[in-house]
């Protein structure tokens, strides 16, 4: 076992990173860290959710408070709430 290693199948993980499923709880994901950003929020909460399904794979972003000018207001709230992903599955 000493010369064994571990070759990824790079096109099969690209699939499967693209798959309406993946898509789906990368959406369900960055959604609920919004809306725990919102609620945690010193200012407004206005956070804004981007899903895309690129040629590689799915992503997902949760955009800053747009109801304030100051960024951390905005980076206190988004670093609060990550822990809200983990809760859904």
């Amino acid at each position: 076992m000493a010369g064994s290693r571990f070759v990824p199948n790079r096109q099969n993980i690209a699939t499967f990173l693209r798959t309406p499923e993946m898509r789906a709880l990368i959406e369900r994901k960055t959604r609920a860290v919004a809306a725990a950003a919102a609620s945690v929020s010193e200012a407004g909460g206005q956070f804004r959710v981007d899903v895309d399904t690129g040629e590689h794979r799915a992503r997902g972003a949760v955009m800053g408070d747009y109801s304030t000018n100051d960024p951390e207001v905005s980076r206190r709230a988004l670093l609060r709430a990550l822990d809200a992903a983990r809760a859904v599955e």
